[in-house]
């Protein structure tokens, strides 16, 4: 699959599907970190194998996000922007990718986001530009 694909789909859909999720499209750092990343075959893949593995989409994401930023030990997603990266992945593996279930509440416990889900039964999918 083509990562542009999944930005265009997010530009077409994702704010009219997660319709509380519409102040993060195009809100600054943080979105612009989450496509950046989406746009990328490389991290998309380790984000999918990931949570094939059993690892949240979110978890995977903050992880990129804190080797790319190193943030302050003390620094913490507001409950907003977990949930909002939340809908986000979520609408990528449920309504891009095509994964057909998933499982809530899976622990995270890093950088003040506490669960997170990951998504089941979905295709193997080679990601690229």
């Amino acid at each position: 699959m083509k990562t542009q694909e999944i930005i265009r789909a997010i530009d077409r859909d994702f704010a009219k599907t997660y319709r509380n999720a519409v102040p993060f499209v195009g809100s600054g750092a943080l979105w612009d970190f989450c496509m950046e990343t989406i746009a990328d075959p490389i991290s998309m893949s380790c984000i999918a194998f990931a949570n094939d593995m059993g690892i949240p989409p979110v978890k995977s994401l903050i992880t990129l996000y804190a080797r790319k930023y190193q943030p302050e030990k003390e620094f913490r997603f507001s409950g907003q922007e977990s949930q909002c990266m939340g809908a986000l992945m979520g609408f990528v593996f449920k309504f891009v990718l095509g994964y057909r279930q998933q499982k809530d509440r899976c622990t995270v416990q890093e950088w003040g986001i506490k669960t997170a889900a990951r998504f089941l039964d979905g295709p193997v999918t080679t990601f690229e530009v």
